[in-house]
């Protein structure tokens, strides 16, 4: 195994493309970007929209009936 080691410490390695940083912090922060707003859209507004809809049903049915329905939803 240390002879392998050896000879891979040997090897030349070319440089990498001068605008390569570039390059890969413009992929990285694309994909960053999209997953942040499909985890956006798909849990935060989806939560939102759920607490929302429950506090305006209850609203409503208050409003109707002129009760409050004292449920515990924990």
């Amino acid at each position: 195994m240390k002879d392998f080691l050896e000879k891979l410490a040997d090897k030349k390695v070319r440089e990498p493309p001068p605008d390569f940083n570039r390059r890969l912090h413009q992929r990285v922060n694309r994909i960053l970007v999209v997953q942040h707003l499909i985890d956006f859209f798909v849990g935060a507004i989806a939560w939102s929209a759920t607490h929302f809809f429950r506090a305006t049903i209850g609203w409503l049915l208050f409003t109707i009936t002129g009760k409050f329905q004292d449920r515990d939803r924990r």
